[in-house]
């Protein structure tokens, strides 16, 4: 069975690159937190990598309330703003941050530490 994550991103550009770099999973996306909270309720996927600066509802209150959908929710937190949003992201429970841009080798590291792959 294959790894399902739920990529979170306002750039659609971005959106287009996780899916072919991470083609090896199930790539779901989202362009904000409101949908990415409705889309984790419906497909419960393994793993979440979300934006911080978002629109519509920002990365840190769809972590909050993913959290509050599934506590044992994997979310890593992945950002430009490293400095100004990496502690609350942490102190929410996101596995970790990282900060933009990084290497889609280090991404499908994590994905497959973080899920047991």
């Amino acid at each position: 069975m294959r790894i399902k994550i739920l990529i979170v991103d306002d750039n659609d550009n971005l959106l287009t690159l996780y899916k072919l770099f991470l083609s090896e999973f199930e790539v779901i996306t989202a362009s904000n937190g409101k949908e990415a909270v409705e889309i984790y309720r419906k497909e419960k996927p393994d793993i979440v990598i979300i934006d911080i600066k978002m629109p519509e509802m920002n990365g840190i209150e769809a972590t909050k309330r993913i959290k509050g959908i599934n506590e044992n929710a994997k979310i890593i937190g992945a950002t430009a703003y490293h400095d100004k949003y990496a502690d609350e992201m942490l102190k929410i429970g996101a596995l970790e941050v990282m900060k933009k841009p990084f290497e889609m080798k280090e991404l499908v590291k994590k994905i497959k530490k973080y899920s047991g792959a």
